[in-house]
């Protein structure tokens, strides 16, 4: 139990709603369709790797966190009004997104690759083991590798992330398709209906495993920069409280540091998703 007095620390410290702070809770959001990050159960429970990091997180802090899922378009304005206090759902550190929302310290790294199971582009742009890093000098020379590997294929993302606006600035002459969820994109690709996808390394490679196709392959290096972020996936915290963020980023260094992180991304991806730069 918290005392009276703990809760008048919590509002003043942790700077969440006043319902939360009253409370001792935290009110997080999450996609619940974004596996392995987050998902839902049969009986309605968010699960994953997120959950399984903020349940460790809110143990630190010694406060109660709550799930709620929310689409993802719906994330950040409910965010800024007051409805959650973090979001939790992969969220790459875009500049844009920066605009809007603060973020903590990042809890996992994160690069954004091809797949296809589309034989022609594998041979056309064989896959590479490493990050490649976009800037003004090699972004338009590797965006052209790609346009003449791609040309004449389907590529599918979704809808309201980050690789929708990627495809739409840098391979716009291509013919795209976005979707509102992973899983009606991935069924399209599983189905033949798109012959390429753009999204994050690990969430591939969770398709690949739990999804049995066998003749999907990664593409080309993974990507970072431009409009993808500098690779960090952080928490989503209401633009200009820095009273939680202050108080959320030492846990997460700490669980980054103390291998917490490591284990539960290995449970959940099969490969460690740590955080190369904990700034």
């Amino acid at each position: 139990m918290r005392s009276f007095t703990w809760a008048i620390i919590a509002a003043a410290v942790l700077g969440v709603t006043q319902a939360s702070a009253d409370e001792g809770k935290l009110k997080v959001v999450t996609e619940g369709g974004f596996p392995p990050w987050n998902l839902t159960d049969p009986s309605g429970e968010v699960k994953g790797f997120e959950i399984d990091f903020m349940k460790a997180v809110c143990g630190e802090l010694k406060v109660e966190c709550s799930f709620e899922s929310q689409s993802f378009d719906a994330m950040i304005p409910a965010l800024n009004d007051g409805k959650y206090d973090l979001i939790v759902d992969a969220l790459g550190m875009t500049a844009a997104r920066r605009e809007v929302i603060d973020f903590t310290v990042p809890y996992a790294g994160l690069c954004y690759t091809f797949a296809t199971v589309n034989a022609s582009v594998k041979q056309k742009l064989p896959y590479e083991d490493r990050i490649e890093v976009l800037d003004e000098q090699n972004l338009e020379k590797i965006m052209s590798t790609y346009r003449d590997a791609f040309t004449g294929a389907t590529i599918g993302t979704l809808a309201s992330g980050t690789s929708t606006r990627f495809v739409a600035k840098n391979l716009s002459m291509l013919s795209s398709k976005p979707y509102k969820s992973p899983a009606a994109r991935d069924l399209d690709l599983k189905a033949g209906r798109v012959d390429i996808i753009f999204a994050s390394k690990d969430s591939v490679l969770a398709l690949k495993k739990n999804q049995n196709i066998d003749q999907l392959q990664l593409v080309g290096p993974c990507l970072r920069g431009n409009l993808l972020g500098s690779g960090g996936v952080g928490i989503g915290v209401k633009k200009g409280n820095a009273e939680l963020k202050m108080r959320l980023d030492p846990v997460i260094k700490k669980l980054v540091e103390n291998g917490t992180v490591r284990k539960l991304s290995e449970q959940h991806f099969g490969i460690d998703m740590s955080p190369v730069d904990l700034d």
